[in-house]
């Protein structure tokens, strides 16, 4: 017999079997959560991180920039004529340090000119007295009364120390007032390489005195060498007794 019957209700499920248990979803796991709340965790770190470092890096711009400003604002209140003196010997160590980031940048001085003009130490000063004046060849140089630009002076005052290398236009110039037998008037320029530390004459020059007049004579010289840095300079003469210190120069012209 065929059942004709029809319902539109679900049949009703089947029974679980004895034993059987129904498996947990796998994201429902305790382990799969905590790895979720640690991956937040590094996510909120790490922006953090990122966030303060590109803060701290605008700060040190931001100072930078305001440094550098300053630094612009004082150079061109350098070019007052009505500062002090305090506010100009400000002006010159700032032309100083602006120097020396130059050649960092530049690999050398950006200055070309004359970098030294030496004049020799007057025997009525105080570091005359108390130096060896007489007892060395070197001529001893004031510092006070000369130009020193990118060149450094001895403690001794008689040496020249090359900061930066380059082509150098060197001159010297020693005036002689008294006449020796003994002794050649005569002056030379030499030089201490610094790797080698040998001593080498450069130039060198002489000049003449008639024994029965009493008159001046001056040697002088002059020459275009490439110098290296550290290379040192100084000039000398057979006995410095014959010296007239009121005539003596020794410079030195940076041509590049």
């Amino acid at each position: 017999m065929i059942n004709t019957f029809h319902s539109s209700y679900n049949p009703p499920p089947v029974p679980p079997r004895a034993g059987y248990s129904k498996r947990q979803p796998a994201g429902n796991s305790p382990l799969v959560k905590f790895l979720s709340v640690m991956l937040l965790l590094l996510m909120i770190l790490t922006f953090g991180g990122f966030l303060c470092l590109f803060q701290k890096l605008n700060m040190l711009l931001q100072g930078s920039y305001y440094e550098d400003m300053t630094s612009l604002q004082r150079l061109q209140d350098c070019a007052d004529s009505s500062m002090g003196e305090d506010s100009m010997t400000e002006c010159g160590k700032l032309m100083e340090k602006y120097k020396t980031v130059m050649a960092k940048l530049t690999g050398g001085p950006h200055f070309i000119g004359p970098a030294a003009h030496m004049t020799a130490l007057s025997e009525h000063k105080g570091e005359y007295k108390n130096s060896d004046f007489l007892k060395s060849n070197s001529l001893l140089w004031d510092k006070e009364q000369s130009l020193l630009q990118d060149v450094r002076l001895s403690t001794k005052r008689d040496k020249l120390t090359i900061r930066y290398p380059g082509i150098y236009f060197i001159y010297s110039q020693v005036t002689f007032s008294k006449h020796s037998t003994s002794f050649g008037l005569k002056q030379s320029i030499r030089s201490i390489e610094p790797k080698k530390q040998e001593v080498k004459e450069l130039l060198k020059s002489f000049c003449s005195l008639d024994p029965n007049a009493s008159n001046l004579c001056t040697a002088s010289l002059a020459g275009v060498f490439r110098l290296e840095k550290d290379q040192q300079l100084y000039v000398t003469v057979a006995n410095t007794s014959l010296v007239n210190r009121d005539s003596c120069s020794f410079g030195l012209f940076k041509l590049r």
